[in-house]
């Protein structure tokens, strides 16, 4: 047989083996609905997955009593869902494809019966790693899952969520935000409480200032994620910008650290980071503080203490001056892409953004090359207000 006669076969088998995973993600999203609904025999239907729930809680301990239910109720009903969805296959795939693929199904389904159905995405923990990657569903991510059971439903790929928007969980989540009261802090305000989220507005000069960030303990001891949405052009930029930013994100990373489920950082960045003042004076402050902060930002990024999202807009309309979307606009643009799971958040109608998205992924090789071993100036680090 050719080598294009196997290339076709993988292809064909990766193709149904997501499409018979994602199938029973559809099936799963109705579970949870039916065990909300009024009529009773959806009721129990929705109960029979809840087993799973009940066997694997939200504080990621089994109830071994309930081994054997889950098992019956959840695991067994997914194989016989996703194998019924691989065998409908037969009628346009390779017959062998879809035997192989059925045969996978049914070899993972003995691993899980041999395990008790403690496989890689059910092993018990007592802190959580944020999910990274954005294709196939990692431990981390099914984890949340069991914590946020309305929300990260896929099983072996996020696609279903993608679709759907439920990468995230917003309902009841506690928010500490600070630029509520701007035209970008208002709008996310209005869109984070309509999700069913608590959003406490940390307020400048009221709650804290450049100086003193101990009025905040309380707020964020107990928040879940920390919206960064305040910021200046002119007056202060840089302690507005920058300074402010990592000390709030210190301090909330230094309360939070004991939680089972990391917090969530959701801080504001600008097109500016990438592209230049193009001789306005009144932007070279700005641009500098921004550009300092995206520094510490691509560290976040990278962080297992905390989930980091940086959301780069393009120039909207608000107090700081005009741009062709409105601060609505693109509050909406910024929720629909992380309820999507997107960490950096490209709000653009320019294409800046993702432009900008290379940069602060490989930002710390560009300079490091550009220095050629020279070490940071002092002027480009800032100060970390302690807590």
């Amino acid at each position: 047989m050719s080598v294009s006669f196997y290339l076709n076969l993988g292809l064909e088998m990766a193709l149904i083996y997501v499409v018979s995973t994602i199938s029973f993600d559809v099936v799963h999203y109705l579970l949870h609905r039916f065990a909300k609904s009024k009529y009773r025999f959806l009721q129990r239907l929705g109960d029979l997955h809840e087993t799973h729930h009940r066997w694997f809680g939200p504080n990621l301990r089994h109830v071994d009593e309930l081994a054997m239910p889950n098992l019956m109720h959840h695991r067994i009903p997914e194989y016989l869902n996703q194998v019924a969805v691989t065998g409908a296959f037969l009628l346009v795939a390779n017959p062998l494809g879809v035997a192989l693929v059925a045969v996978v199904h049914t070899v993972a389904l003995v691993f899980v019966l041999c395990w008790r159905g403690v496989d890689m995405n059910h092993q018990k923990t007592v802190r959580l790693k944020h999910p990274r990657g954005h294709f196939f569903v990692t431990p981390s991510y099914h984890y949340l899952h069991h914590v946020h059971n309305d929300s990260h439903m896929g099983s072996f790929v996020q696609v279903f969520d993608w679709i759907m928007g439920s990468c995230v969980h917003l309902k009841g989540q506690r928010v500490a935000m600070t630029g509520a009261s701007g035209a970008y802090g208002s709008a996310m305000k209005n869109l984070l409480e309509r999700a069913g989220a608590i959003v406490t507005p940390l307020k400048y000069g009221v709650d804290y200032d450049y100086a003193d960030y101990g009025r905040v303990h309380d707020v964020l001891r107990n928040a879940d994620i920390l919206v960064l949405a305040h910021g200046s052009k002119v007056e202060d930029a840089m302690a507005a910008n920058c300074d402010s930013f990592v000390a709030l994100i210190e301090l909330f990373r230094s309360l939070t650290q004991e939680r089972l489920v990391p917090p969530q950082v959701w801080a504001m960045g600008s097109e500016i980071e990438c592209h230049p003042t193009f001789g306005v004076p009144e932007l070279a402050a700005y641009a500098q503080s921004k550009r300092t902060y995206a520094r510490y930002a691509r560290n976040y990024n990278r962080a297992e203490d905390i989930l980091y999202r940086h959301i780069v807009t393009s120039a909207f309309t608000s107090r700081m001056g005009r741009g062709l979307m409105s601060a609505k606009a693109a509050a909406w643009l910024s929720l629909w892409l992380i309820k999507r799971g997107f960490r950096y958040v490209p709000v653009t109608y320019t294409g800046v953004a993702l432009l900008n998205f290379g940069l602060f992924v490989a930002g710390d090789r560009i300079e490091a090359i550009a220095r050629l071993g020279r070490s940071v100036p002092a002027s480009d680090t800032t100060e970390i207000v302690a807590a």
